[in-house]
């Protein structure tokens, strides 16, 4: 019963402080900050999964660098006893 008075009281103060004593709820007003915020979050999600496929093509051309340092090293390396016989 406590915490029905809490969200009660809590809902009255920001209603009170969104109405700036209108009597009506400014529905019109909600909608358009909803679809400003809704057309802000589809923005951010598309640049979103583009950042996100930019990370995975970095990442394939890390481990290509990688992978073509690694192979130039065993080409280069001494091959043990075989090379020091040469």
């Amino acid at each position: 019963m406590e915490s029905e008075q809490i969200l009660f009281t809590a809902t009255k103060d920001y209603l009170k402080g969104v109405m700036n004593g209108k009597s009506t709820i400014p529905t019109k007003t909600w909608k358009a900050e909803y679809a400003r915020l809704t057309a802000k979050r589809n923005a951010l999600n598309q640049r979103y999964i583009a950042l996100k496929e930019e990370v995975r093509e970095a990442e394939q051309i890390r481990k290509s660098v990688y992978s073509i340092l690694w192979q130039e090293q065993r080409e280069h390396a001494p091959r043990g006893a075989q090379d020091m016989e040469r």
